[in-house]
């Protein structure tokens, strides 16, 4: 068993009694700044970041909640949204629902992330590493398959009504 102390003891003897608690005190305490759910740094924004995959018949979300620092954050932005690219337009549900949803969203989380102040560190924890732009990974432009797709029957459905 642990025993306090002698100091301690005999200042806790000498304290005076607490001042009563009042309403404005009995508040409770304003909490500090959050720091990022992957490497700890501030500032962070609580943000949800999601990827969506399409099946023929079902559909699957992936989702990450918290909050990210501005680099941690964009990058899983960009590796999310990277996949919702090329794994989210295989179903119907997904092409018409799921698909851009995921991205508008992601879109929405990228641009709070961008208003924040560049992070500072926390010693012995690494940030994700940020990765190429989206439009620089050769997997998301896997998405013009079912987007041209999706023109040539349009066209075909306008054509033949003619």
């Amino acid at each position: 068993m642990h025993t306090p102390p002698t100091w301690y003891v005999q200042n806790q003897a000498s304290a005076p009694d607490a001042w009563p608690a009042t309403a404005a005190s009995a508040s409770p305490p304003v909490a500090g700044p959050v720091g990022c759910k992957m490497c700890g740094a501030a500032p962070a924004a609580p943000v949800t970041i999601r990827a969506h995959q399409g099946f023929i018949l079902a559909m699957r979300w992936h989702t990450l909640e918290g909050p990210f620092c501005a680099i941690c954050g964009t990058a899983l932005v960009r590796e999310m949204t990277t996949k919702t690219l090329w794994q989210g337009w295989w179903g119907v549900g997904s092409l018409v629902f799921g698909t851009p949803f995921a991205l508008v969203s992601n879109l929405l989380a990228y641009r709070k992330l961008r208003q924040l102040q560049p992070a500072v560190p926390v010693h012995g924890r690494r940030q994700v590493p940020l990765g190429k732009p989206i439009l620089r990974r050769p997997l998301a432009y896997v998405a013009l398959v079912p987007l041209i797709w999706a023109a040539v029957m349009l066209f075909h459905l306008v054509t033949s009504a003619l």
